[in-house]
């Protein structure tokens, strides 16, 4: 349960936290007539200028205990890093005020999202019970950084919801079903799929029990403005098929599919939002189990941009159908510019770590946005070379292209270059590679779990609203 609150007199049973950077912040806290020892312990540590926790218990119907969260600006952390230290320690009961507008953002993110949990499959789940004390200036910023929370966690929750119920059909429904404001919605069925020739999206399925579908999401705010096109990989289980996933990895093959659930996510913190450019969003949902109408190394598939591909990796599957997503949205809509978002290979991890998500480019506007946005913010970019040299690298020898190549080693930026050669327009592109900032299976971080992140929906949000 989440609750504002204008008044800290009107709550009962919780546990005060407050952020402090000075000693004047602490005229907030005169309702609580504090002993001369708290005050004091609380000035000395404030004069050590020295980032702390202080807890003290007040016994009172109101409040049990008081946890004042010293920050200083000298602390080489950032704040959400300091706050993240203590946060997923403290109770389930918790009251939340902060000493300026922008650092209690900043403990709404960390305070909620770092205590995350995934409890749909719990028979007995556990509540927490926040309040957050708001005034006239906090109360609208404060329920719209909400809405942002809302999204980034149904992005976790999707992710982490197992593929025997979120099927291709249940989740291309489930965006179907959503009450946008201002998105429409559009859902190619497995039919429509096959007699378009959306043939690596068709081989990818062939043939799990559930088929594949493609969803889009439009929101137009004027047909005049450029429209940016992103494209989310939706695998909700990936086997690998015939060259299948090791054993230590098939259990996470469920959250394959946490790119098109962060697409989504993306579109409905975009619903009601005021944008100067469109915004379309493709949804590339199917899933791949082994069977024997599954594909082999060395088959050759038509794409939807007539282009063929040769087979050399069966696991390399979710480049075939953002592919296809690409060359469709490319074909029947004006397009300034087009996104991907994917796992791409472990390169990714190996050469960023789980902090970073690579991107690759010929859309110079949107990798500076996202490198200046990564110098002040949790979720961080960093770019990966990309020329021609590495688009030329996808060439066959009895095909147009190869799912793989086994040479040039720079994985990462060679399945960019694989998708860049499915455009058939020409427009400037860019590839984010989140897999192991939104798979984070190291350690938590700020208000990053280890887990299911949400990663993206944030800053990309940020990213369309920035656009003109």
């Amino acid at each position: 349960m989440i609750k504002l609150e204008t008044q800290l007199t009107k709550i009962n049973d919780s546990n005060l936290v407050y952020l402090v950077e000075s000693k004047d912040d602490l005229k907030a806290l005169d309702f609580l007539k504090l002993d001369k020892k708290v005050i004091s312990k609380i000035e000395k540590t404030i004069k050590e200028n020295k980032s702390e926790l202080l807890e003290f218990f007040l016994w009172e119907k109101s409040f049990e205990k008081l946890i004042v969260l010293f920050y200083s600006k000298k602390d080489e952390k950032s704040l959400e890093y300091f706050a993240w230290e203590h946060f997923p320690k403290m109770d389930s009961k918790l009251t939340l005020l902060s000493n300026k507008n922008d650092n209690l953002l900043k403990i709404i993110d960390t305070c909620l999202l770092s205590r995350y949990k995934f409890q749909s499959y719990k028979s007995e789940k556990k509540k927490d019970k926040t309040y957050i004390i708001v005034d006239k200036s906090t109360k609208k910023l404060v329920e719209e950084r909400l809405k942002t929370i809302e999204n980034i966690c149904l992005a976790r929750d999707l992710w982490e919801t197992p593929a025997n119920d979120l099927t291709p059909k249940h989740f291309a429904e489930l965006v179907k079903k959503t009450k946008f404001k201002n998105v429409k919605v559009k859902v190619l069925k497995p039919e429509d799929i096959k007699d378009k020739g959306l043939n690596l999206l068709w081989a990818v399925w062939k043939w799990s029990a559930h088929k594949p579908y493609m969803v889009i999401l439009e929101r137009i705010v004027d047909k005049k403005a450029p429209t940016y096109w992103f494209i989310g990989k939706g695998l909700v289980f990936d086997t690998g098929w015939i060259q299948v996933k090791p054993e230590n990895y098939m259990y996470e093959m469920k959250w394959d599919m946490c790119w098109a659930a962060t697409t989504f996510a993306v579109m409905k913190e975009l619903d009601e939002k005021k944008l100067n450019v469109n915004i379309v969003a493709c949804l590339c949902l199917a899933e791949n189990h082994i069977s024997g109408e599954s594909f082999k190394p060395s088959d050759i598939f038509k794409s939807y941009s007539w282009k063929t591909v040769d087979i050399w990796h069966t696991d390399a599957e979710w480049r075939l159908v953002l592919a296809d997503g690409i060359s469709y949205v490319s074909k029947h809509y004006k397009t300034d510019s087009i996104i991907t978002i994917a796992t791409l290979t472990w390169a990714c991890v190996y050469a960023l770590g789980y902090r970073h998500a690579g991107i690759m480019w010929t859309d110079k506007k949107i990798i500076d946005k996202l490198i200046d946005y990564s110098k002040t913010n949790v979720e961080m970019y960093h770019e990966l070379p990309f020329d021609n040299y590495f688009v030329e690298k996808t060439k066959s020898e009895i095909a147009d292209l190869s799912n793989i190549d086994r040479w040039v080693k720079a994985w990462s930026t060679m399945w960019a270059a694989f998708l860049y050669n499915f455009r058939m327009n020409n427009e400037p592109y860019t590839h984010i590679d989140i897999a192991w900032t939104a798979m984070n299976s190291y350690e938590p971080y700020a208000y990053v779990p280890k887990g299911m992140t949400g990663f993206w929906v944030d800053s990309l949000s940020k990213l369309f609203l920035s656009l003109k």
